[in-house]
């Protein structure tokens, strides 16, 4: 349990967190918990804008923690792999699909609509920020990038 004068909920609007679009191109993304507008989060959440036409988003995973999401609305195409490639899975997530990605699972999206935008809910779970999710940003073109993008097989059984 938290401390007691800590025991009050805090509430974040959306004029309070703005957008990112560094963290994850070309996603939009708006962290709304987070140990910078928390004291002492144990979780990060917020919202993540696919404009119409979206491509993907860099290949990676967290080695620290699990992430949920819940799709808002549109149609999201969504490539998940184990941390090495193998078992690659794509899926078209739609409006009102709850997602868990445990954590070394690779997770790319995006839009599958050139013409209406998507959005989900995020939350990376017992981690204040971004930075203690320990991501790992696979390379571009490694042999890793291209199981996942489906440029090559991923053989039955592989490991890292």
């Amino acid at each position: 349990m938290v401390p007691f004068d800590r025991q009050m909920p805090t509430v974040i609007r959306p004029s309070q967190i703005g957008t990112d679009t560094t963290y994850e191109p070309p996603l939009r993304i708006g962290f709304g918990i987070s140990d910078r507008t928390v004291e002492g989060s144990n979780a990060t959440m917020g919202r993540t804008v696919l404009v119409a036409g979206a491509q993907p988003n860099p290949i990676h995973y967290h080695t620290v923690n699990d992430v949920c999401w819940y799709i808002l609305h549109g149609r999201i195409r969504a490539w998940f792999s184990r941390s090495d490639g193998s078992d690659r899975k794509e899926v078209i997530l739609e409006g009102g699909d709850f997602v868990y990605i445990p954590s070394g699972a690779i997770h790319v999206i995006s839009n599958a609509s050139e013409t209406e935008e998507a959005a989900l809910v995020f939350c990376y779970i017992g981690v204040g920020n971004t930075d203690a999710a320990e991501t790992v940003w696979v390379e571009r073109g490694s042999e890793t990038a291209r199981r996942v993008t489906g440029e090559v097989p991923s053989p039955a059984g592989a490991t890292a």
